[in-house]
């Protein structure tokens, strides 16, 4: 065996050791905190819970054919699912989930976790051989405290930030490269890689390399002198690799920035620190962060991060690198105390949820600093003999030891409350129920929608896992349109990014198509469905006056109308428009006040005869989505009511032949100590003779299509008079339509939650389909951009060549 062959074969069995130790610890760590595959703790939590499964689930049928990658009505009315593959699915790593059958995707989401975490020790591990030339027991133990800081351990449930710990490594020597050698060749790809599996998190890198490389440069030129001709140089280098990345990874990141463009909320931003200096302090300690609380993720292990903070008093290193590195230290602290340096690197958006999001990038840097010091160290040689197995073997099992238990501590407090068991018993219910109603009712368009959720107060996405269509989406990457017409109609707050399914609303319901409704109660002017005589243990129940996907519409729908506040006055408005004329299907009911305090108020309300009772809870304004009230409605009692999802029109009684008392009351909500004093509900009652009157005007010119799939819409209308078909689907630019053959436009309506057609009196053969907006644009550049490149390496190459 050659000597290159033998350098080669011990760097694949380093990196073979460096990925078995850490798919070791993970499994080691699942082992002791009883988590599955190794005991009942579900590994789901948080995001993965409400999230992730469910999409993973989508995306394996998307891969076995049975479902489309561009679109998919089973959210929010309709949505451009090229958003939701780009920010949650873009990873290679979920191409494996065809491997597992639909009940086992809970084990694929640990097998990726251990490949992924393997990968990050491999990449870290390689950066510091690469970087700094570290002996192979250095890299190892510097680059598993990297792996397992607190971050990535605490951030497991978000696995699809996990690769962007892979590709920083990569990255970060590209900048070295450039700096020092260059090249682009390799942060051109790292770059293009990072944006293609998740572009959220390549935004976060992409900012970062910017500081980054100005450290590497300074670091450079304290050797070879300064000028401006190099800095102008590597300045247009760095901006070129960058771009070009973006540019080779335009197919996706294209159709990407189109499908998330749209809007949606931006919060305001709160208070100027977002945490304590206690706190803080407890972020760099291990086994100090605690769940739901301000602690920033910071530890990384304590032999790096000493070795890190020594090399801002070692005078080997140059009085400029040592400042460069200690103005970016400070700054990545910052990032995650002071609110609009957290907003910058959130992509000028403030982040909901997940405190901390960028500490990975200072155990990064923690990692580049204690790289460095090392090597500093290592040109002395008295330290040389550190690496020697009596020393660094203690120090790797001491380092060990502490990772492990400061992860542990961290899924003793997330993978706690839910057990793999429920989890399972959960899905094999829903699957059940869901499959009973489509082998009843073959319809090709119907909407099924559930207030039993896999977790309390959690909108889920259940229709993307089970193919059914629904109006609940709890995802970064739908239609925001579509979104903020369903809250404003009573589902879930406005200007909430995602809404909730929590109760069903007759009215809205029967105009958007809801046909079956899973509840915790009876809902009101539903009937029991025919498929509760199968072998479901969920009660179904039937809208007898759900309408197909497109009715008649007077010109009046494409005003926009979501400047209503009230949500029952909305639906008021939004009837009207279809009909061209006022209606009044919700009339305002008074209510009594019979007590008023600090922590409690109660009504008495009278829902009059042949009327279906309602209330809303309109919000103090100072309330927020994180201060809810407990509602009860006579006996029933809903403990987060006007809570974010869960600020929903709620039913008050059903119809009957005589007025009906009720006593409604909101309180202090369980875990807070008071309540919003401005909270106050508006009570509405739905005239049920006038709905009936103008369902049956609807139906009689409906368009029922042949075909109702993700992405493509066929049917023949017959329209009475020339004018509009509304349709509920969310207008969007990739939709295409045709009508007896002949170039129809789709036109918003209902500030493009809705969307039309012009049709001509008589038979409409109607042909829609979905083309995602950007992608043959996207792919074109990346195509040319990939040949470009080879171009410019053959041209180098050749060149070369001929000296």
């Amino acid at each position: 065996m050659t000597r290159s062959n033998k350098c080669t074969f011990k760097n694949v069995a380093f990196y073979a050791a460096c990925f078995t130790f850490t798919a070791t610890l993970f499994v080691a760590l699942a082992a002791a905190g009883h988590v599955y595959p190794f005991g009942d703790n579900s590994f789901l939590a948080s995001d993965l819970k409400y999230q992730y499964i469910d999409f993973f689930a989508w995306f394996r049928r998307v891969l076995l054919g049975e479902e489309n990658l561009r679109y998919s009505f089973s959210q929010g009315l309709g949505m451009n699912t090229w958003g939701l593959y780009s920010y949650y699915l873009a990873s290679p790593f979920n191409l494996l989930c065809v491997l597992f059958p639909q009940d086992k995707l809970t084990l694929f989401v640990f097998v990726i976790t251990a490949l992924k975490l393997g990968c990050i020790h491999i990449s870290s591990a390689w950066f510091l051989q690469k970087r700094f030339g570290l002996p192979k027991p250095a890299a190892f133990l510097l680059s598993l405290s990297f792996t397992f800081c607190s971050w990535t351990i605490s951030n497991l449930r978000n696995p699809l930030w996990i690769d962007c710990l892979i590709l920083l490594p990569i990255c970060a020597y590209g900048c070295h490269e450039l700096i020092r050698k260059q090249r682009m060749i390799r942060l051109v790809i790292a770059t293009a890689l990072n944006v293609m599996f998740c572009w959220y998190t390549a935004y976060i890198s992409i900012l970062f390399l910017c500081i980054f490389v100005l450290v590497e440069f300074i670091d450079y030129v304290t050797e070879e002198g300064f000028s401006w001709k190099l800095t102008l140089d590597r300045a247009l280098r760095f901006a070129g690799g960058i771009a070009l990345g973006l540019l080779l990874s335009a197919w996706t990141f294209l159709p990407t920035i189109l499908a998330m463009s749209k809007g949606g909320p931006v919060l305001a931003l709160g208070p100027l620190l977002k945490t304590s200096l206690k706190s803080l302090i407890r972020g760099f300690l291990p086994c100090m962060w605690v769940n739901n609380d301000s602690t920033p993720q910071f530890y990384c292990g304590i032999i790096m991060m000493l070795l890190a903070a020594s090399l801002l008093v070692n005078r080997t290193v140059s009085i400029k690198t040592r400042i460069a590195t200690l103005v970016v230290t400070i700054t990545l602290v910052a990032s995650s105390v002071l609110s609009p340096l957290e907003y910058i690197w959130c992509g000028m958006r403030v982040p909901n949820g997940f405190y901390s999001r960028t500490a990975f990038l200072l155990s990064f840097f923690a990692l580049w600093a204690a790289g460095y010091a090392l090597q500093k160290l290592n040109e002395r040689p008295t330290f040389r003999r550190a690496h020697r197995p009596a020393i660094i073997m203690p120090l790797l099992a001491l380092t060990a030891i502490e990772l492990f238990t400061n992860a542990h501590v961290i899924w003793n407090q997330l993978y706690t409350g839910y057990s793999e068991e429920a989890n399972s018993a959960y899905v094999a219910t829903a699957t059940n129920t869901i499959t009973a109603i489509q082998d009843q009712d073959s319809a090709s368009f119907y909407r099924i929608d559930r207030t039993i959720t896999r977790a309390d107060s959690a909108a889920l996405n259940e229709g993307l896992a089970l193919g059914y269509n629904q109006l609940s989406s709890y995802s970064s990457a739908n239609n925001p349109q579509a979104i903020a017409l369903l809250n404003s109609l009573g589902y879930s707050s406005v200007g909430e990014f995602s809404t909730r399914y929590a109760e069903p609303i007759l009215a809205v319901d029967a105009l958007l198509g809801v046909k079956y409704a899973i509840p915790e109660n009876a809902p009101a002017g539903y009937v029991s469905a025919k498929t509760n005589q199968a072998d479901s243990t969920s009660a179904v129940y039937e809208n007898p006056y759900a309408l197909s996907i497109g009715v008649a519409a007077s010109s009046d729908i494409q005003n926009s109308t979501l400047k209503i506040e009230d949500p029952f006055e909305k639906q008021n408005d939004l009837y009207s428009k279809i009909l061209g004329r006022e209606v009044e299907l919700y009339t305002k009911i008074e209510a009594t006040s019979t007590e008023n305090s600090d922590s409690l108020k109660q009504w008495n309300v009278t829902v009059p005869p042949g009327f279906l009772g309602y209330l809303y809870i309109n919000k103090d304004a100072t309330a927020g989505s994180y201060w809810p009230v407990a509602l009860t409605i006579d006996q029933r009692t809903i403990e987060n009511e006007a809570w974010r999802f869960d600020n929903n029109i709620r039913q008050i009684a059903g119809a009957s032949d005589s007025a009906s008392q009720h006593t409604v009351s909101i309180g202090v909500a369980e875990g807070y100590t008071n309540m919003p004093q401005d909270n106050q509900p508006v009570f509405y009652a739905l005239n049920l003779g006038v709905f009936e009157q103008i369902i049956d005007k609807l139906k009689t010119n409906e368009f029922v299509p042949t075909v109702f799939e993700d992405g493509k819409i066929e049917g023949e209308y017959t329209a009475e008079d020339d004018g509009n078909l509304l349709l509920s689907v969310p207008y969007d630019e990739g939709w295409t339509a045709t009508i007896n053959g002949a170039a129809a436009e789709l036109t918003p309506a209902a500030d493009k939650g809705l969307s039309c057609l012009s049709v001509q009196k008589g038979a409409n053969k109607i042909v829609m389909s979905y083309r995602t907006p950007g992608a043959f644009a996207g792919l074109a550049v990346s195509l040319a951009t990939a040949v470009a490149l080879v171009i410019a390496r053959l041209y180098t190459t050749h060149k070369k060549s001929r000296r």
